[in-house]
């Protein structure tokens, strides 16, 4: 498996792993495609949910959905991705301007990449003051596989 070489100044995917709360309806994020660009972006992202505890943000645009590329993928078939594993899924994101550095240089982004920050839904649920903290360690902004 071929490993495309990151720049240090590389805009940073995020891997969010979202799981789903019990007293909590779904993720907390809206699914939307937008006309003027290609690809499914996050739409309103609610406040204190698990969407946003796991690092969502609005506006970002879905590049992997559990591992999968979906960037050529329809909204239904995005759906379906994000639904077939029960209460739980991966969401590989990147920002506007993450993804129009990654374009512009022609580098397709993805999940193994050294350079990508893992979030994950605090279980179980914190208190409403929690913002998102990358997983890992001893430097908290590495992701390695």
């Amino acid at each position: 498996m071929s490993t495309t070489t990151i720049p240090n100044d590389a805009p940073r995917p995020r891997l969010c792993h979202l799981i789903k709360w019990p007293d909590f309806n779904g993720y907390g994020f809206n699914l939307h495609a937008e006309k003027t660009k290609q690809g499914q972006y996050i739409g309103k992202v609610d406040d204190n949910s698990p969407a946003m505890l796991a690092g969502l943000q609005e506006g970002d645009k879905i590049i992997e959905v559990n591992f999968v590329n979906i960037c050529n993928e329809n909204h239904r078939q995005v759906v379906e991705r994000i639904k077939s594993i029960t209460n739980e899924t991966r969401l590989l994101v990147i920002d506007d301007y993450g993804d129009r550095w990654y374009r512009e240089r022609k580098i397709v982004i993805k999940s193994t990449q050294s350079n990508v920050i893992c979030y994950r839904t605090p279980i179980p649920r914190p208190d409403s003051s929690t913002s998102p903290i990358p997983l890992s360690s001893p430097d908290p902004m590495i992701h390695q596989h």
